[in-house]
């Protein structure tokens, strides 16, 4: 599983992570790639980890080499801990690292890179938008405003026209007092943040209005307590 809370790293404390197993060498890989490949919507709907066939990167915490084969057909790599990965070919495939005397794996789906990246934003469902992963309990109530396949869409500036982008942010379980989101642009430079706090009534509810300051493909990371999740938007200006 993809994990989006802050890691204990000097340099990758706020980039998405996997914990390899068994977790005895305490193997951790940090997505370094993920900016560009979480416009994806393949990627970016995905709990687990995947993968583009060429371009991905993963920083682990540990120098040394890593050896990738193919669980659902042929084909093999090996490569450095630190170094970009070239897969052979799309499919299912066991990433094994080695400390010292001891290895861990993770498995990641790896598909071919797009050849035209556009927005993949977040499907909607039943008028709400699941975070990544899902087991974080995070669901955004989602206000009509959709792209025209079904995805997550914000208009800028936290209104159109008189209508303002009110989410109500739904956390499942063990929410904290405040609920933090943090912007980042996946097309361009840009960020913002924000932070809403729980209702008193209903219990488990963060209103929010979200103010996305220009348009574009958005990452929305939301965290509360010790829970995580990933929400991508299509941005646009509203032009009433």
């Amino acid at each position: 599983m993809v994990r989006w809370q802050p890691a204990k790293s000097p340099t990758y404390h706020d980039t998405p992570w996997v914990l390899a197993e068994p977790q005895a060498p305490a193997l951790i890989g940090f997505i370094v790639s993920f900016g560009k490949s979480m416009r994806d919507l393949r990627v970016n709907s995905a709990d687990g980890l995947v993968l583009w066939r060429t371009g991905s990167r993963i920083a682990w915490n540990t120098s040394g080499a890593l050896v990738a084969k193919r669980l659902d057909g042929r084909g093999s790599i090996r490569a450095d801990s630190a170094s970009e990965l070239r897969f052979p070919s799309a499919g299912c495939w066991r990433l094994t690292v080695r400390r010292d005397s001891a290895t861990a794996a993770v498995v990641a789906r790896v598909i071919d890179r797009p050849k035209k990246l556009g927005c993949g934003a977040t499907r909607q469902q039943d008028r709400y938008v699941y975070a990544r992963p899902r087991s974080s309990g995070i669901r955004g109530g989602w206000g009509g405003w959709a792209t025209p396949e079904g995805g997550a869409l914000l208009f800028t500036h936290g209104h159109a026209g008189n209508m303002n982008m009110k989410v109500p942010w739904w956390v499942r379980r063990n929410g904290g007092p405040s609920l933090e989101l943090a912007g980042t642009r996946l097309d361009a430079q840009g960020s913002f943040r924000q932070e809403f706090p729980a209702a008193l009534s209903p219990p488990d509810v963060y209103p929010s209005t979200v103010d996305v300051p220009a348009p574009g493909c958005w990452l929305l990371r939301l965290r509360t307590a010790q829970l995580a999740g990933v929400v991508v938007v299509r941005a646009v200006d509203y032009h009433g």
